[in-house]
């Protein structure tokens, strides 16, 4: 009768600790969506407002630097260090907007965004 409730005892403990969870039980964490903007939705009034596209300074007129960001070819083809180091103000690189303040955060992660997200046109 013991080796009966000894095998019991064991079969019993080997059945507990052979279940595991499976994973569909566990529940699952969505991966985050990246955001992605566009040239002439988001990015391009950026530069209107600020880059002077308007004629003054990196218009498809007045190309300063060579730069144009009036359209997303001439913005598109500015390096991205070069677009990210002047806007962000960073040692090495010339601040623009040159006769204005530097531009919001959030305008800044706009435009690293597009860059993040391949340059995409609309």
């Amino acid at each position: 009768m013991k080796k009966i409730i000894i095998i019991m005892i064991s079969i019993t403990a080997i059945v507990l600790f052979s279940c595991k969870k499976d994973k569909a039980d566990e529940p699952v964490t969505p991966e985050p969506t990246p955001v992605s903007f566009k040239f002439a939705a988001d990015v391009q009034p950026i530069f209107q407002q600020s880059c002077g596209t308007g004629g003054s300074c990196h218009g498809s007129g007045n190309m300063s630097d060579g730069k144009v960001f009036e359209t997303h070819a001439g913005a598109s083809a500015v390096p991205n260090s070069i677009i990210m180091g002047s806007i962000k103000h960073e040692s090495g690189f010339s601040n623009m907007p040159k006769s204005g303040t530097k531009l919001t955060d959030t305008k800044i992660a706009i435009i690293q965004a597009w860059i993040d997200g391949g340059k995409l046109n609309d």
